[in-house]
């Protein structure tokens, strides 16, 4: 052991101490501390022993499992550890010259004392040594003792009862049954000793222990399964962590090991053995019921075999099972059986469950499938496979993707001869578990296989299956196959023009005809599935409810509750992407059927659906902590993690924040289309415009399917950047798209992405076309939608838009054909060449007018980022940053002060003044609190790349400004393009025939 010998054990230790600081105030007595070997009895009496060293005297004897040890020999032990702590004079002072101290101490002439002359002499000469100091005497290993060792412990402990003397024995209770030759003389013992009982380390003791054995303590998994296969017994944990340490597997054992674990199951009677043996085979968990199915053997035998173990300690009982207290005496009696007898064994417990189905109850799947997979040939390859799959969905359902695909593969390994249609299906299921590990080459073989075995089948169906099921990108490599599946099934070809995904979908509607003609529920939940997947967008939300809705009375039928979830999460998506309140009652009954499963996934599910409503109906907060409940059931889940990291993304959008673009991991669970799209919703949102155009056209240059479940999102970029460019084609273009479908919102990403009113957009395209009636139709309606769903963010500013389009008239434009350049609320008009047009207010509008007012003077572009601030901001740019504060406070600024300009620019791209209010006044709230940081006569401070971040944002907001007015006004936009110069300073330099601008 340690020198750690008290871990784990405050209790035991605690009545120990009790006893002896009894003895040391008062009187001794007796206490016995029991358990199976090494569990730590000998480390604990020493332990606490040795605390009152200073007060007592210790005298410490051990028996020896021997035929040659002679009689009364641990009282020998005492006597001389006694004759061998105590002075000469006080050894002489004490009655030793008795016959039977004599005899012990190998002194005694001829005549033998008898047992009780010898027990009153040890007695009385223990009595009398503690008149001086109190004795605790330590008997170790009773349970080898010789029965005279025995009987005078019972004589002593009886007649010492009020003396200062303590006798401390420890043994092994579980080996003193009823066939111990010491049995009968312990008995009496037990009855008056202060019981204390060892049982094996928690987790806790057990990572001290290691860590106190080697010096260091390995993960939290580690500890679990050393705990697991030692039950915590110390000296297996010494000796596991021993091999741990010098990087061998925790499974491995020691020689010492090996002993202990042989010396206990020799003490147990045969018929105990063979009987926890058979208990082995069904795993360190068994139950009584399925032992009884699987051997044959009458229940009651069992349950009286089972109580009888439990009295030795190497099981123990929890609820409705069976416990094997230490994983490696259970693998020591399995290692002991045959292994074909084994195999036979595991064949008859899956027989048992297969026979009494109410059994199975009693297990998990994944429990069930190991002894399938065991069972080798002495199951059938069905039950087998049935039973594997099982064991998959349950991993699944648990957020357990490594163990899902080792059932699968199992499964397909099983599967017989005559199996071709469960494998090719149950090899899609495999590809789909190995993508979600991102080993994407190793999925896509899987699935070529899966390909080609269900072409040699000859099913049509199948095989419609195996080639749709496919990766999404790169799908088009398998078009010929797909053109010879549609004529397989209609009889004639396709139509030439067909795109990949159309063609895709009427394979899909013929699949479902053939389906329903075969009555197979099987294939009609794929089909139903497969068309809801490839079916997104305005205008597919009404025909996928009726999808799901059939989905779930299949699922009803075939007891799939898996799929009847999904279905019914499907459900409320539909009904909200209609503008349907019921939705809510849905997501309600979604929620419920997701929390009665108990399991990680579907109480994931839940949390991350009402997170979604929650950022839809403003609750940020709620939002973020429902997302954080659902991180806890993923465990290190890469795919779900990213999942949430996405929704963490659409929450900080919707809260009007300018997010990060994500991490280009992502394109390998969402696809790179979707990447670009959110990353060009990511560009707009900071007036990064040139950036969200790269965005668009490398994703048009695609051809997406506009029915990809990102198709609403890809919508609502193409509205806003088309807005913030002023294309007048795209704008149309958009109108034409989106109005068939007016009263519907856009829903994206299987409903995680929901950006809104389609109403709304139609209000943003109208708008931005000068269409004023036909957008305060749209936004009015919006708001009035909006309510109905309690979507508050999305009401306001559908009635903040509606507000500026019903503000008082501009001031009416004075008589005459002069260059002009006005700012009324949000509305700017601006005549030139004879040509008069009014846009919405940006930044860049302004700038110009600033520039408009001063021609041929250079202005700071710092001055124009912030013309509020005076013209001493310029002065302070160009001196560069002060050191006043320091770099992580510059920094934290600076981030600050970014952000809320992008921020404002994009408020006030939308027209949402108000929100632009709020943003102003807290910037100017931050600039005050960098005046009083920075002192300087109370100057505001710039931070030490102000200048250049001036430079890029003024200079960004006339660019764009000016490619606006190019669609719209033309022959102004030329003139600004040759007159206005923009850079670290700007400048308006109309040359000798300068307009006379009016403002």
């Amino acid at each position: 052991m340690t020198d750690s010998l008290l871990i784990g054990r405050d209790h035991p230790a605690a009545l120990l101490r009790a006893a002896v600081e009894r003895t040391t105030a008062s009187h001794g007595g007796l206490a016995l501390v029991t358990g199976e070997a090494g569990i730590g009895k000998t480390a604990l009496v020493t332990g606490v022993a040795a605390e009152f060293r200073d007060e007592l005297m210790v005298l410490f004897a051990t028996s020896w499992e021997s035929e040659a040890v002679p009689e009364y020999w641990l009282w020998t032990q005492v006597l001389r550890s006694l004759k061998s702590q105590l002075p000469k004079d006080e050894w002489a002072e004490l009655p030793t010259e008795e016959p039977g101290i004599a005899a012990m101490l190998g002194q005694a002439e001829s005549v033998k004392p008898s047992e009780f002359e010898l027990y009153d002499a040890v007695t009385r000469l223990l009595t009398a040594a503690s008149q001086h100091r109190p004795i605790v005497v330590v008997l170790d290993d009773l349970h080898f003792a010789d029965p005279g060792s025995i009987d005078a412990l019972k004589f002593a402990s009886q007649h010492t009862w009020f003396e200062r003397v303590l006798f401390i024995g420890t043994y092994r209770d579980v080996e003193v049954d009823a066939g111990h030759p010491l049995r009968a003389r312990m008995l009496p013992l037990v009855a008056k000793a202060t019981m204390v009982t060892l049982d094996g380390l928690d987790e806790t003791g057990v990572a001290r222990l290691i860590g106190d054995t080697v010096g260091r303590t390995p993960e939290a998994e580690v500890i679990a399964e050393i705990t697991r296969r030692t039950g915590g017994n110390p000296f297996f944990v010494e000796q596991t962590a021993q091999l741990w340490a010098t990087g061998q597997s925790v499974d491995a054992t020691t020689a010492g090991m090996r002993d202990a674990l042989e010396r206990r199951l020799q003490q147990l009677d045969e018929p105990l053995i063979k009987m926890l043996a058979l208990a082995s085979v069904g795993g360190r968990e068994f139950h009584p019921a399925v032992m009884s199915g699987a051997s044959g053997i009458e229940l009651h035998r069992i349950e009286a075999a089972i109580d009888a173990a439990c009295q030795t300690r190497l099981i123990r009982p929890e609820r409705d099972r069976f416990v094997f207290v230490h994983d490696l005496v259970r693998e020591k009696l399995y290692a002991g059986i045959p292994e074909a007898e084994a195999s036979k064994h595991h064949g008859c417990i899956v027989r048992a469950l297969v026979a009494d189905e109410s059994l199975q109850k009693l297990m998990l799947a994944t429990e069930i499938a190991h002894h399938a997979w065991l069972a080798g040939d002495h199951v059938d390859p069905e039950v087998a496979v049935d039973f594997l799959a099982r064991a998959a969905t349950e991993s699944g359902n648990c957020l357990v993707g490594r163990a899902a695909e080792k059932y699968l593969r199992r499964a397909v390994e099983r599967c017989g001869p005559d199996m071709v249609r469960r494998r090719v299906l149950l090899r899609l299921e495999l590809a789909d578990a190995v993508r979600m590990t991102r080993r994407e080459d190793e999925a896509r073989a899987i699935h070529d296989l899966a390909v080609m075995e269900a072409q040699d089948h000859g099913d049509p169906l199948l095989l419609v299956r195996a080639v749709v099921s496919g990766p999404h990108e790169g799908a088009s490599q398998n078009i010929d196959l797909k053109r010879r599946i549609y004529e397989e099934l209609t009889g004639t070809p396709p139509d030439p023009g067909l795109s990949h995904d159309d063609l895709t979908r009427q394979i899909l509607a013929n699949f479902m005809a053939a389906a329903r003609e075969r009555d197979s529920d099987d294939d009609i939940a794929y089909g139903l599935w497969a068309t809801h997947a490839v079916m997104w967008g305005p205008g597919t939300a009404a025909r996928r409810q009726e999808l799901v809705e059939e989905l779930i009375e299949v699922a009803r039928r075939t007891g799939d509750e898996g799929t009847r979830l999904f279905a019914t999460s499907l459900r409320w998506v539909a009904l909200l992407e209609q503008g349907d309140p019921a939705f809510r009652d849905q997501l309600e009954l979604f929620a419920g059927l997701a929390e009665n499963t108990g399991t990680e996934r579907w109480l994931g599910a839940a949390r991350v659906d009402r997170s979604v409503i929650a950022v839809l109906q403003g609750r940020f907060e709620q939002a973020a902590e429902l997302l954080e409940a659902a991180r806890e059931f993923i465990g290190d889940d890469r795919v779900h993690e990213d999942w949430l990291r996405y929704l963490e993304w659409e929450a900080r959008y919707a809260a009007g924040e300018a997010p990060e673009p994500p991490s280009s991991v992502w394109r390998t669970v969402f696809g790179s289309w979707h990447y670009e799209i959110v990353s060009g919703l990511s560009s707009l949102r900071r007036g990064d415009i040139a950036e969200a155009r790269r965005a668009h056209d490398r994703v048009e240059a695609e051809s997406i399917d506009h029915y990809d479940s990102w198709a609403s999102l890809w919508l609502r970029f193409e509205t806003e950047l088309a807005v913030a460019e002023g294309d007048a084609e795209m704008i149309a273009r958009l109108r034409s798209r989106l109005a068939p479908h007016e009263g519907e919102w856009l829903v994206a990403m299987w409903g995680c992405s929901i950006h809104g009113p389609i109403s709304h957009w139609l209000g943003v395209l109208a708008a931005a076309a000068c269409d004023r009636e036909r957008a305060l139709e749209c936004f009015r309606s919006a708001a009035e939608q909006a309510d109905r769903l309690g979507a508050v963010p999305w009401a306001k500013l559908a009635r903040g838009a509606a507000a500026d389009l019903t503000a008082p008239a501009p001031i009416p434009v004075a008589a005459g054909t002069g260059p002009l350049l006005r700012r009324d609320r949000s509305t700017w008009t601006l005549r030139y060449d004879g040509t008069t047009i009014h846009l919405p207010h940006t930044k860049g509008l302004a700038d110009l007018q600033h520039l408009l007012e001063r021609p041929g003077a250079e202005v700071s572009a710092v001055e124009l980022l912030d013309p509020e601030a005076g013209p001493e901001v310029a002065t302070d740019a160009a001196l560069g940053g002060d050191d006043v504060l320091d770099d992580e406070a510059r920094a934290r600024y600076r981030s600050h002060l970014e952000a809320l300009d992008d921020q404002i620019d994009a408020a006030a791209a939308f027209g949402n003044d108000a929100r632009a209010a709020v943003l102003d006044a807290e910037r100017a709230a931050l600039i005050e609190q960098l005046k009083v940081a920075t002192g300087l006569g109370g100057r505001s401070r710039r931070l030490g790349d102000n200048a250049e971040r001036a430079r890029k944002s003024v200079t960004n907001r006339i660019r764009n400004t000016l490619k606006k007015l190019e669609s719209v006004h033309p022959p102004l936009a030329a003139h600004l393009r040759e007159t206005v110069t923009t850079g670290s300073s700007c400048a308006y330099r109309p040359g000798a025939d300068a307009p006379e601008w009016g403002f």
